[in-house]
């Protein structure tokens, strides 16, 4: 008869843990032995008993009840099966000591030091937005950067490119996740006016810049485990840079240079294969900041929503769709809201390719700049 003996819990290398353990008592005989990592097998002094109960390993004594059933002298450090097989009690090796935070990288592995690298789901950790924080192509989400967990230090970088029928949109960033806490985001945005540049008078494919610093830290829950109906949320500042002032000051923008803050939920629905987000940003932007911040109509800063649904067609793909409003402070260009369709492909643990058709309204002084986005994400 085969009894496997499962000891509950780890103690640390330097003691072996009291634990109990399931056990026919009555099969042992005191003719079997026990057999240690090391090779080395010691018979076992064992009282046979008419029923089975529970076994307490104290470090060295088995005992059921008050008796000693056993005298084992485990080996050092914890245990985490026992094995009988009719023929011995087999003890496993210990486990490898917890890890020193001074210990260098061991290849193949996913440990550093105390660091522990990657070990989130495929997809759970979003792109990049135009704006360079992680979420979806437009929308920002309440999800940090990177692959790591709580236990850990991650980042991405990406490249988007989005072509438009007068405009081409490139950017390009990097963003590091802290301990699933804390993401540090930059973001170039570079929008080539091609013919459109040349109407306003900047010249034919004249490019406005950008730089987006950002910050962003959860704040609790999480988007994968937990109560189903608590998302995770989380708070964000972008401080934007316009490179161009002079075509800022131009379109009657306030101001070059501007912050936008935000409160971001994200909940992934493992069960019913759904993603769900919903984002307030205050903010007084043009255009994301390429054409400056405020203007002739206002220069306060507005509420403004963003909205994302995604559905999991298996854990490599998501399909779904987005919609961010926009403020409208310039009497020369008028804004619209933004919408999105896209498709998010995991290529592995580490790249996430995105597809998207872009409905970006009217961007100056063109209409109707619908297009395709694709981004390229990769992710540690």
């Amino acid at each position: 008869m085969r009894v496997i003996l499962a000891l509950c819990a780890m103690g640390p290398a330097t003691a072996v843990h009291a634990q109990q353990i399931a056990l026919d008592l009555a099969a042992i005989t005191p003719t079997e032995t026990v057999s240690y990592a090391d090779g080395r097998t010691d018979p076992i002094a064992v009282q046979p008993v008419e029923s089975g109960g529970f076994m307490t390993d104290d470090g060295g004594a088995m005992m059921t009840g008050d008796e000693t059933a056993a005298s084992i002298d485990a080996p050092s450090g914890s245990m985490s099966v026992v094995s009988y097989n009719g023929d011995r009690l087999e003890v496993p090796p210990p486990p490898p000591p917890p890890i020193d935070a001074s210990a260098p990288a061991v290849p193949g592995r996913s440990h550093y030091g105390g660091l522990r690298w990657g070990g989130k789901l495929r997809l759970t950790n979003g792109i990049a937005t135009l704006d360079g924080a992680s979420g979806g192509g437009l929308a920002g989400w309440g999800l940090i950067a990177g692959k790591e967990t709580v236990q850990g230090i991650g980042g991405s970088a990406h490249v988007t490119y989005v072509e438009l029928p007068d405009y081409n949109w490139q950017s390009h960033g990097a963003a590091i996740g802290l301990f699933d806490r804390l993401e540090l985001s930059y973001a170039r945005q570079n929008l080539d006016t091609l013919d459109v540049g040349a109407a306003l008078g900047l010249g034919r494919s004249y490019v406005l810049n950008q730089d987006v610093w950002g910050a962003k830290v959860r704040l609790f829950g999480s988007a994968v485990y937990g109560p189903p109906l608590l998302p995770q949320v989380a708070i964000g500042v972008q401080y934007k840079n316009n490179l161009d002032d002079a075509v800022t000051q131009a379109v009657g923008a306030a101001s070059d240079d501007g912050t936008d803050f935000y409160v971001a939920a994200t909940k992934i629905f493992l069960s019913q294969s759904l993603l769900a987000n919903a984002t307030v940003r205050f903010t007084k932007a043009n255009q994301l900041g390429l054409l400056g911040f405020g203007g002739d109509r206002s220069d306060n800063r507005s509420v403004q929503f963003e909205g994302s649904l995604g559905y999991m067609l298996s854990r490599n793909l998501v399909v779904g769709g987005e919609y961010r409003t926009k403020p409208n402070n310039l009497g020369i260009a008028r804004e619209d809201d933004w919408w999105d369709l896209f498709a998010a492909l995991a290529l592995g643990d580490h790249f996430t390719l995105t597809a998207a058709y872009a409905d970006l309204g009217t961007i100056a002084i063109a209409d109707d700049q619908r297009g395709g986005l694709l981004s390229l994400q990769a992710g540690f």
